[in-house]
């Protein structure tokens, strides 16, 4: 029995690497103005921070349950059943539109996970269910290789916390740490819940990020995504440093955040995702 992935943009999977791996998309929509875009396939990162520097304050909306409909019935005429692997429920309401398609087009033949993360973690999820199945992995033990990913750790830090409790994910309190002069704020995604950890010297943040990863991780093989919305280069190239010196890397990479994540965390944010190989 053949099994197909289907996932959201929120994963921050570049197109290239979706078609590479048979990966069906289903883009959430980033209003602009008057105006409503699919993220990644109509409005790319380079033209939305561009927007962004020029004062633009985007809003996510999840797709609509026809958008998964679509994909979903297309997938079908190919694959035997689908694991529809999508953003955490705490965060979008897009995997409860996932469900409500799944039981519209067929409730029998498509599996809706709700992956407890977001972009470089929930791309590491679906990249590792991929994995898997070139590998000849049965649809059970991709799912329970997922829930054990759900426990993993991706800790992320911003310019400034004023997307993220404008949109609602964080309690307005959290503007006033984030604005404080020369430090930034750490957080982390829990149990699919964005949490404010501490604040760090800005210069440091690379440092941080790996270090939260090491005391955690340490001693074990891991696998790393470095996500980024023009975070600078040198925190870029400073936080790979940081983690080949302090973990045992067996594969890591380095993507953009698309519309989906930079209207949420506003430009400069870096992330960081890990999880250790068994």
């Amino acid at each position: 029995m053949e099994l197909g992935l289907v996932t959201d943009t929120a994963a921050d999977l570049p197109p290239k690497v979706l078609q590479e791996e048979a990966i069906g998309l289903v883009p959430i929509y980033v209003r602009l103005g008057e105006k409503r875009y699919k993220d990644w396939q109509e409005l790319t990162p380079d033209a939305l921070y561009q927007a962004m520097r020029a004062g633009a304050a985007p809003v996510t909306e999840p797709p609509e349950v026809e958008d998964f409909a679509e994909v979903y019935e297309r997938h079908l005429q190919v694959y035997d059943r689908l694991l529809s692997v999508h953003v955490s429920g705490e965060l979008s309401q897009t995997v409860q539109r996932a469900r409500e398609a799944a039981l519209r087009v067929a409730p029998n033949r498509i599996r809706v996970v709700d992956s407890a993360m977001v972009s470089a973690g929930l791309g590491a999820m679906v990249l590792r269910a991929a994995e898997m199945l070139r590998d000849g992995a049965d649809e059970e033990d991709v799912v329970q290789e997922l829930e054990r990913l759900k426990r993993s750790s991706l800790y992320f830090s911003v310019a400034d916390l004023s997307h993220l409790a404008r949109n609602g994910r964080l309690p307005r309190f959290g503007e006033v740490v984030g604005n404080l002069l020369g430090l930034r704020p750490i957080l982390r995604i829990e149990r699919g819940h964005i949490r404010f950890l501490r604040v760090a010297r800005e210069g440091s943040v690379p440092e941080t990020l790996a270090r939260l990863v090491a005391e955690e991780l340490g001693g074990k093989t891991v696998r790393v995504a470095i996500a980024h919305s023009e975070a600078k280069p040198e925190w870029l190239e400073g936080l790979k440093r940081s983690l080949e010196g302090a973990l045992r890397l067996e594969r890591g990479r380095v993507t953009r955040s698309g519309a989906t994540i930079a209207a949420n965390v506003g430009l400069g944010a870096l992330a960081v995702h890990a999880y250790a190989l068994e």
